[in-house]
């Protein structure tokens, strides 16, 4: 008896570890594919922002303390990636981060449901150690977004308690 349900077992096993298909959760590599299933290549090519000049960190109220950098990289929902750049002179540790797309004549497409609760650590004048993925496969882009916009309504600097307000992320907000 023991024997038939170890090999009822085993073939179990066998026919689990069947090679997934593309998407299904089980395969890792990276496509050319948003997560929306849209080719990657169905949306223009991003032109990465240029890097700053090295930056001297300064005195600056906390609306102010960050520079966002777009990369010529998409992320979920044919988002792009960010670097974020700390101006001021505290340690950044946690910010709600919204994005916002625009067409060519800056009129407001799309803008994340939910922020993006970034946690981790920008010393002064120093930049994310990782780039910024808003994760917004609820609100995707379409190829008709030139121009994004990133937007936080607190920041939380290392050692503070508490987050300090920014302002709002409105649902609808004109173009910078």
């Amino acid at each position: 008896m023991r024997t038939i349900l170890f090999v009822m077992l085993m073939s179990t096993v066998a026919i689990g570890c069947g090679k997934k298909k593309e998407g299904d959760g089980g395969d890792t590599k990276t496509t050319d594919k948003t997560d929306k299933g849209a080719p990657a290549s169905d949306l223009p090519a991003l032109t990465a922002d240029p890097e700053p000049a090295k930056i001297t960190p300064a005195e600056t109220p906390p609306a102010d303390s960050v520079k966002w950098r777009m990369l010529a990289k998409r992320g979920k929902g044919g988002w792009p990636t960010f670097d974020a750049y700390n101006l001021g002179t505290k340690p950044i540790g946690f910010m709600p981060i919204y994005g916002y797309a625009y067409d060519k004549d800056g009129k407001q497409l799309a803008r994340t449901k939910v922020p993006l609760s970034w946690n981790g650590k920008i010393d002064p004048g120093d930049k994310t150690s990782f780039s910024i993925d808003l994760g917004a496969d609820d609100v995707p882009v379409t190829a008709a977004a030139t121009t994004f916009q990133l937007c936080f309504t607190s920041i939380q600097f290392v050692g503070d308690a508490d987050s300090t307000n920014t302002g709002e992320c409105p649902d609808q907000r004109p173009k910078k």
